[in-house]
């Protein structure tokens, strides 16, 4: 048959047709990557493919194949809640332990350059405690005076007037809160010397480990 006869009396509108058709398949065939389709299995076990499969499979992995059945791509499953908060959890524990390594070793920095030796930490935890002990001192002193000085009142009133004996109460009430505010003024600097004794054993015990350490 001669075809070349047939194409000189093909109009033209129809010859262009047969020439683009038989471009776009030629190329399909030599380029894989020109055709695509999706195929996933759906939670039940069914598969889809196409358009189907980005619809009826939005919780599995969707699989693109090229026009030779080789994969082109993957698409991972939604992670599920479960699995979004286990990453999570695994995430803030890498993140405290972490931050735990980071202060420890922060901490160490700083106790090794303030203290050379542990009798160095044993005087600054003197010279604190000193400084705290001297504060309790006075206020000892003081509560013991305002005592005194109320029952020197109380001992008074009895002989005034009622005008006396009422400014008399009056003082009393005065020298009573001065002394239920020293009192927990007191009560705060025991407290405070227990965190001092406290803080300072750790940061010899973290020294004497530190050390240890670097002698390793």
């Amino acid at each position: 048959m001669n075809f070349s006869f047939l194409y000189l009396n093909m109009p033209f509108s129809k010859l262009v047709g047969i020439v683009r058709g038989s471009m776009l398949l030629a190329f399909l065939l030599a380029s894989p990557s020109a055709f695509a389709i999706k195929k996933c299995q759906d939670e039940e076990g069914q598969w889809h493919y196409g358009d189907t499969a980005v619809h009826e499979c939005e919780k599995s992995k969707v699989t693109t194949l090229d026009n030779r059945g080789f994969i082109r791509d993957q698409n991972e499953a939604p992670k599920t809640e479960e699995e979004l908060a286990a990453e999570q959890s695994t995430r803030a524990k890498i993140e405290a332990e972490e931050k735990k390594l980071s202060d420890e070793k922060e901490e160490r920095n700083r106790l090794l350059s303030i203290y050379q030796t542990e009798a160095d930490i044993d005087r600054q935890l003197d010279n604190q405690i000193y400084s705290v002990e001297s504060s309790i001192a006075v206020h000892n002193v003081y509560l013991k005076g305002m005592a005194r000085k109320i029952e020197r009142l109380e001992a008074k009133k009895p002989e005034q007037n009622a005008k006396r004996a009422e400014r008399t109460q009056a003082e009393i009430d005065a020298s009573l809160a001065k002394i239920k505010e020293s009192e927990e003024e007191l009560k705060n600097l025991e407290m405070q010397k227990t965190q001092i004794q406290e803080r300072f054993a750790r940061e010899k015990e973290l020294f004497k480990a530190f050390n240890e350490e670097g002698n390793r």
